[in-house]
């Protein structure tokens, strides 16, 4: 810090409040921070995506599928499976129904019954199907269906999304739990050092104080000093983030659905962050994490000044 600096400065804040070490601890902390909200909306964006696909698939199961059907005077004769069939394409909310045959059957069983196949099992048809995006099932279809296939079973996935509801509030708390844990330790950082400059100056600062200058007013300098190197470092911390954040966004993006591309096997690292960066610029980012990511500058910079004011208002009145 210049001479001319120190001047303008009054209380030569610039030495009772260095730069380097208070910005330092700024920016470590508000990459913490950051790297943690990221990872926030991230569990958040997946777990919503996950649990909105697993709330669409429903499954059915007819056992004995070649049997003919329990018919009455509506309804045609058929097998058992011919009649299920029939009955939910007649459902408004079903976007696709696929029965799975025996090479899919034998794929999903083959990590219980390896690759001794389904030929010599009685299994039931298995139907899957995808609903409509908000769409549901009728509460009468699960009746119906036994009326014409008995035994039949609607699998619905919702203990999957309760689950991936749950995991994700959790996720939510902790990476909260982490940033309140961090904004504290890093207000203790800042006390301890306006503290320390608080100490470094205190003839200053308890002659200009006997001197008429109101405890607003010596508050206010240490404030505006340190909020200013909070705020530096609060937008140095942000900045150095960006590259994981954008790097750790791009991979992320097929399974959030909001970006198509994913990284080849081999792929230069260098090439790897400038596409990262290319895109997390053009948008590929979720608008809350743009949002959080801007908010935080300035919320260290508000911790930064309300943590000085407290600390020289306190220090000032325990002045004999």
């Amino acid at each position: 810090m210049s001479r001319t600096n120190r001047v303008r400065d009054g209380l030569a804040l610039s030495r009772a409040l260095p730069d380097r070490s208070l910005l330092t601890m700024v920016a470590a902390m508000s990459l913490l921070i950051a790297l943690t909200f990221t990872a926030a909306v991230g569990a958040q964006a997946l777990s919503e995506r996950w649990a909105r696909g697993a709330a669409n698939l429903i499954t059915v199961q007819v056992p004995d599928p070649d049997r003919q059907a329990v018919t009455d005077s509506h309804t045609s004769a058929g097998t058992r499976i011919e009649a299920v069939l029939n009955v939910l394409k007649t459902m408004p909310d079903i976007m696709r129904i696929h029965r799975l045959d025996e090479k899919e059957l034998d794929a999903l069983l083959k990590p219980w019954l390896g690759n001794a196949g389904t030929a010599a099992l009685p299994l039931p048809a298995v139907i899957e199907v995808d609903l409509t995006p908000g769409g549901a099932l009728s509460d009468s279809l699960a009746s119906l269906l036994t009326t014409r296939a008995p035994g039949t079973l609607i699998e619905k996935n919702d203990d999957w999304r309760s689950r991936l509801h749950t995991v994700a509030s959790s996720l939510l708390f902790c990476a909260g739990l982490a940033i309140i844990l961090v904004g504290a330790i890093g207000a203790a950082v800042i006390g301890m050092a306006t503290r320390l400059g608080l100490g470094s100056r205190r003839e200053s600062v308890t002659i200009l104080h006997e001197l008429g200058a109101s405890d607003g007013y010596v508050a206010r300098r240490f404030a505006s000093r340190v909020a200013f190197l909070s705020f530096l470092g609060g937008l140095a911390g942000t900045l150095v983030s960006l590259p994981p954040i954008a790097i750790l966004t791009r991979l992320m993006a097929p399974f959030s659905g909001s970006m198509p591309t994913m990284t080849q096997d081999g792929e230069n690292r260098l090439v790897i962050l400038k596409d990262s960066l290319l895109a997390f610029g053009q948008g590929a980012a979720p608008q809350t994490l743009l949002i959080g990511l801007g908010c935080i500058p300035l919320v260290v910079t508000l911790i930064g000044w309300c943590t000085a004011q407290i600390i020289v208002r306190v220090w000032l009145r325990r002045l004999p």
